[in-house]
This record gives C-alpha cells, structure tokens and sequence, in this order.
C-alpha cells in the first residue's frame, strides 16, 4: 500500500476529528506517520489522539476552524515547531448544503465558501513556505465527485468543490517542478457524519406556524431520511451507488496518494465520468439531467419528511 512512501514523515491533517479525517489519521498513524491534527470537536480530536497514541507515534492536537485565518496560521506554527518538516498537508474539512437554489441565503453562501474554499486556500498558504524551503511536499485536499459532476440540489456544494479542483490543478502547474505534489480526493459518496452539519435551504412556508423547537426535530429527522436514502446500495440506475465504508475508501486513497495521482477517486464511476464528459458530452448531459432529477425528488421527499415529522412533534 505504498508504506514506505509514509513511513517516519510528518503529516498535518484538519477536520481530523471525525469521518475521513480521523480515518486518514488512524491508518497514516499505523504506518508510522507522526501527525499534527486539528478540528473544532475537542472531545472527538482528542479521542482521535488517544487512538493514535496507542499506536505508538507523535502526535500533537490543536482546536483550528479552517475559517479563521489566524486559527489556522497557529496551526501551522505549532506543527512546524514540533516536527520542522512537514511532508504531507491533508486539508480535509469541509460541510455541504443542499435544497432548491433559489431559496439559498447569501449567509448559506458566504459559510460554505468561507469553510470549503477559504479554508483550503489559508491551509496551503499556511504550509507552502515550509514545503518551498525543505523542497518537497504533498498537498491532498479532500474534494468530492460533487467537485467533477455537478448535482442539482448542490449548486452551492458543487460551486465549492469545483473549485477545490480547479485550485488544486493549478498548484500542481505551478509547484511539481519545485517538488510538491498533489492530489485530490474525491469520494462518491461515504458513509460519515457529514450530514450533522449540512445546511439545507427550505422554502420558508413548509415550516409555517411551527415551533423552532418542531422545526429543529423535523430537520433533523429530514436529514437522517435523506442520508439513509442516499446510501442505500444500490445501482446508479436506481440510486445513488451506495454509501462506501470509510476505511476501505482511504486505504483506497491512501495508495493513491503513494503513487502521487493527481484525480483520487475511490470507485471506477469517477473516471469514467470524467472520461464520458470529454468523449461523449450529449451523454454527459442526460446523465445531468437525470441525476438533478433523481436528486430533486429525493429533496423533495425529505421535505415531506421534515414536515411530517415537525408537525409530530409533542416536546
């Protein structure tokens, strides 16, 4: 699994608490990867270090929102204090949204571009320096197939991780010949927490004459209908080609990386998507459109859902 890539390097990891961030941590830890690690949950951050511990390498752990520039800087100062070399950056943190565009806040806005695109951008200039002086380093930020297949009902997810991408492709123009990789994760999609902290925009009469308490259960059971739904196993005719358990996707990603792929995708549908956009875009476009359909009418049944459940709702 390309272990000698790893072996006895430093890595600095955000959004290390949970999902792939901690899986990413866990399994670098095995193979003898020292790690700096960051989130906003100190209680799940701190469990992940305790498991790293166990296993027997350095580790130091920081409270870091990836959307507070001066957090993230006293990140990386801590992290090149420790270990001097920082051979891998994974700038992992990031939330969704979904709902219909047209009910989407500037405040929606403004937080997953400040989370998603801000955040990996202050993580690089953050470590580049470092990674200039020493001469090499790998930059991984973790984007998403919603980073390479726009889905309707994700225009503002999608906006973001399109531009992980984008970002990504030209840091590697422009630092492989000064000794830096990097690569770009993309999962399809996984079985993880990110659901707690999706944001989703709701046509504001749904809701209308409920409690805030009522309304915060029916989200809440809206969003567990939808992910369940999501991850069914099925067939990308029928649904949304299941939730992949995390481990398998980032020892997936982890080999990967070893080999310095520049897309990182943990199932053949990435690449043949990406393949299908440039050599068949006609195709290409039925498959957006029915996959905004598909999408679409997941949305709308998770609404019904929410109201259902808020209507419910006896305190």
């Amino acid at each position: 699994m390309g272990k000698k890539y790893f072996r006895g390097k430093n890595a600095v990891i955000t959004g290390a608490a949970s999902g792939i961030g901690r899986t990413f941590a866990i399994e670098l830890a095995k193979m003898g990867v020292n790690l700096a690690i960051s989130d906003i949950n100190m209680a799940r951050l701190e469990q992940t270090k305790e498991d790293i511990e166990s296993i027997g390498v350095k580790v130091i752990s920081c409270k870091c929102d990836v959307a507070n520039e001066k957090e993230v800087n006293i990140m990386a100062e801590n992290a090149i204090a420790e270990f001097t070399d920082i051979h891998f950056l994974f700038s992992n943190v990031g939330i969704a949204m979904g709902g219909p565009f047209e009910y989407f806040t500037l405040d929606h806005w403004e937080k997953i571009i400040k989370v998603n695109l801000w955040g990996m951008i202050y993580c690089v200039r953050a470590f580049i320096p470092r990674m200039l002086e020493q001469g090499y380093g790998h930059v991984i930020v973790t984007s998403s197939m919603a980073g390479s297949l726009g889905t309707g009902g994700m225009i503002p997810y999608c906006t973001t991780k399109f531009a992980n991408s984008g970002f990504c492709e030209a840091l590697y123009g422009e630092y492989k010949r000064k000794g830096i990789d990097v690569s770009i994760i993309c999962p399809f999609p996984l079985k993880t927490n990110l659901i707690e902290t999706v944001g989703m925009s709701i046509p504001p009469e749904l809701f209308e004459g409920l409690s805030p308490e009522a309304i915060e259960h029916g989200i809440k059971y809206g969003k567990k209908y939808y992910w369940d739904v999501y991850n069914e196993d099925k067939g990308p005719l029928s649904g949304f080609c299941g939730g992949f358990p995390v481990e398998r996707s980032v020892n997936r990603f982890i080999k990967k990386i070893s080999k310095k792929k520049l897309y990182i995708y943990d199932r053949r549908y990435g690449r043949f998507l990406q393949w299908l956009r440039g050599q068949w875009p006609g195709v290409y476009k039925h498959v957006l459109n029915d996959l905004g359909k598909k999408h679409f009418e997941l949305i709308e049944d998770t609404f019904q859902e929410a109201v259902k459940a808020a209507k419910n709702y006896k305190g």
